[in-house]
């Protein structure tokens, strides 16, 4: 089980809220960007952190990449790689030159997850400040299934109280 989070802007609340549920269960804890915080919290113990637009520490890495659950995760915020709330910029081109098998980003606070190039694409939408038609503070949690023939991701967006959220339950499936 992979938590991707994004977008807290400042609101240590919903970070610590997701990391208490999730610490020593998930595979991974991700922050895609903008938390406003420093890259010294101790808060960021046991969660992989990148840069936003809004985040002035110099210490955070622009984007990491991480092998988890077998899987080639990137992670990135995404305003590097010019995406908008109008148009993707080149941030799929950055996925699969990473080769990425899934590429967690964050920038535009609303939930995207879609198979581009052979790769989970996830935006977790935010946990602080959402935008779009869906209203709720958000954050996913990425299952990958696979077998010899067939890898699927199931992601289930939570608001912050760790309920999924209806009509943002989904299974994506790959063939190998």
């Amino acid at each position: 089980m992979i938590i991707v989070m994004s977008d807290s802007h400042a609101d240590r609340t919903a970070i610590e809220a997701i990391k208490s549920e999730y610490f020593g269960k998930a595979s991974a804890l991700i922050h895609c960007g903008d938390s406003e915080l420093q890259a010294s919290d101790p808060i960021w113990n046991g969660v992989t952190v990148v840069k936003g637009n809004c985040d002035y520490d110099s210490d955070y890495p622009s984007s990491v990449t991480l092998k988890i659950d077998g899987q080639n995760l990137v992670v990135t915020h995404g305003h590097l790689q010019g995406l908008t709330a109008w148009g993707e910029g080149n941030l799929y081109d950055f996925a699969r030159e990473e080769r990425a098998d899934i590429l967690c980003f964050g920038h535009i606070h609303r939930p995207v997850c879609e198979i581009r190039n052979n790769c989970l694409c996830i935006n977790p939408g935010s946990v602080a400040k959402p935008r779009g038609e869906w209203t709720e503070k958000m954050y996913a949690v990425i299952e990958v299934v696979q077998d010899s023939i067939h890898k699927s991701f199931r992601v289930s967006y939570r608001d912050l109280q760790h309920k999924p959220i209806s009509g943002l339950q989904l299974e994506l499936e790959l063939l190998k």
